[in-house]
């Protein structure tokens, strides 16, 4: 079944997880890195997960979305209880958000190549946006399940799966 809209319940779930993970984890593991295995903490994920949120937000009243706007080494990243603060805003806005035309035209730039600084812009949507906001999170988190596995805890059951994955564990099921 195929259903264009974009909801607030499904978008919510994204802040939920994230909201969930916070509250179990130390400062202390929020901060560490777990080398050689990983190049950056729980908290710079965290961090870069808000910064895509967080640029979306930010840009949204000009309809220009700029991604490579990054807010390194902030205390979101070192503290988790910043972090925390932070979704409760991202969960506030996506609640005003959803009221919104979701076919409301964006332009996004983001950065492309690795190798020499190369800027792209592209024509999107907001209800474009929000999907790949969620999705990136998603990416991240289980990134974040795999970081908290090393450190010997445990998630929820769905943290950092796919929804086309849990769709299709439940219809193997």
């Amino acid at each position: 079944m195929l259903n264009h809209a974009i909801t607030l319940e499904d978008q919510l779930e994204t802040v939920q997880q994230a909201k969930a993970y916070l509250l179990g984890l130390s400062a202390e593991n929020y901060q560490v890195v777990i080398k050689p295995h990983f190049a950056s903490s729980a908290g710079a994920h965290m961090r870069h997960i808000l910064d895509h949120y967080l640029a979306l937000k930010d840009g949204l009243n000009q309809g220009l979305i700029n991604y490579n706007k990054r807010n390194r080494y902030s205390s979101v990243e070192s503290c988790p209880q910043t972090a925390l603060l932070q979704w409760q805003k991202v969960e506030q806005w996506l609640k005003e958000v959803s009221q919104l035309d979701t076919d409301m035209s964006l332009t996004v730039v983001c950065e492309t190549s690795v190798n020499k600084t190369q800027n792209t812009q592209t024509q999107s949507t907001l209800a474009r946006e929000l999907v790949f906001v969620s999705s990136h999170a998603v990416h991240h988190f289980s990134l974040l399940a795999v970081i908290n596995s090393l450190l010997g805890n445990k998630d929820e059951i769905n943290f950092g799966i796919a929804p086309s994955t849990a769709t299709y564990v439940r219809q193997q099921a």
